[in-house]
């Protein structure tokens, strides 16, 4: 059986162009964003795969047109958003947060969610979803200025790789050894075609400025299809929610896990280099007070994978699994928390591991991880 898929991404499309100008989008493929959140969600919160994918924007502003269909290809929904009065540089600010609380009412199982924009706008919306305990990534382009609060407030923010733009010269077609001899053989014919270019761009504008409202007008019922077909795994991923409740939470209100691990000092500053380096740390994270509290609540309740990344970010801020070469959070804990009162547990294959008390003898314990199991890649 597939594990259930947790991260829900929201990507505020006008945002992520900021400053590019109408026609001046770069060369970013949308298949390539998404694997670097999902990649990032994986290995610091060992995250189980995108449920939820939508893009935000007036897609018929010029410019966006074209990379509309990239979005589409990579399975993401196309939410258009028109303006009903003049401030149109909120408008799809406002559709995203609305869809993005609506999902974490709804769809309990996701527990990370990924904004991508860099708009200081959202930092109500993340504190909300902090106060829901849910698990928030923040991501824009590497080279784009980032408001300095909505940074803090996230858990983790990633700054996206832009592939280098292809050289000017690879963009236009390699020619014959005999084509530029014939170039040289007729120069009034080549300054007559350079004199008529004007005109033809010109005539070409105009056929385009005609043929293009009659095309979009035939385009809505394929635009629709991404989002039918994007509602469907929606429905779906709900389902299962009702058959597999967690097992081991206690009963009444469930803690503010957000709140609590505010209050986790930090204890290791600095990043981890190697699994060595990340055991060491992650022994000195557990002598903190705050921390053991918080570990033993979350083992009450049960406590999935993104809650406890909480505890271990305000610990130590700067330490990643990825970093340390131990890959993903889940590898890194079997190997840390080996020889400590606390383990991880997978009850079934179609959810997140849990983290427990060994004293307790938990079905499905996971089995520690031994530094040889490290290196040799044992999963």
């Amino acid at each position: 059986m597939s594990i259930r898929k947790n991260v829900a991404v929201f990507i505020d499309a006008e945002n992520l162009f900021k400053g590019y100008g109408k026609l001046d989008i770069p060369d970013v493929s949308m298949e390539d964003i998404l694997n670097q959140i999902d990649r990032v969600a994986s290995q610091e919160v060992d995250a189980s795969g995108i449920a939820v994918a939508r893009a935000y924007a007036d897609w018929n502003a010029l410019g966006l047109e074209d990379y509309r269909r990239d979005v589409e290809r990579s399975r993401v929904e196309t939410v258009q958003v028109f303006s009903v009065g003049k401030a149109e540089k909120n408008a799809a600010d406002i559709v995203l947060v609305v869809d993005c609380l609506r999902v974490a009412a709804d769809l309990d199982h996701i527990e990370v969610f990924v904004l991508v924009s860099a708009d200081g706008d959202f930092v109500p919306l993340v504190r909300r979803l902090h106060e829901l305990d849910k698990y928030v990534v923040g991501a824009t382009l590497a080279n784009h200025p980032v408001n300095s609060v909505l940074e803090k407030e996230v858990d983790q923010y990633v700054a996206l790789k832009v592939a280098p733009p292809l050289p000017a010269g690879a963009l236009h077609p390699v020619f014959s050894a005999g084509e530029p001899a014939k170039k040289s053989a007729a120069p009034r014919k080549e300054a007559a075609k350079k004199s008529a270019a004007p005109r033809k761009e010109a005539a070409k504008k105009a056929a385009v400025a005609k043929v293009e409202p009659a095309k979009r007008a035939a385009e809505p019922k394929k635009q629709a299809q991404p989002k039918q077909q994007a509602a469907e795994p929606r429905k779906k991923a709900a389902e299962p929610e009702k058959s597999l409740p967690r097992k081991g939470a206690a009963a009444g209100a469930k803690p503010e896990w957000h709140r609590i691990a505010k209050e986790i000092p930090v204890v290791h500053a600095g990043p981890a280099s190697s699994p060595e380096d990340y055991k060491a740390i992650m022994k000195q994270v557990l002598t903190e007070p705050k921390v053991r509290s918080y570990l033993d609540q979350l083992a009450n309740h049960g406590g999935t994978l993104p809650i406890l990344a909480m505890a271990i970010k305000a610990a130590a801020p700067q330490v990643s699994p990825s970093n340390a070469k131990v890959s993903t959070l889940s590898r890194a804990l079997r190997f840390a928390l080996a020889g400590t009162p606390y383990a991880l547990a997978r009850e079934s294959d179609d959810v997140q591991p849990v983290l427990v008390r060994r004293s307790s003898k938990p079905a499905g314990m996971l089995p520690d991880l031994s530094l040889d199991d490290i290196q040799r890649g044992v999963q």
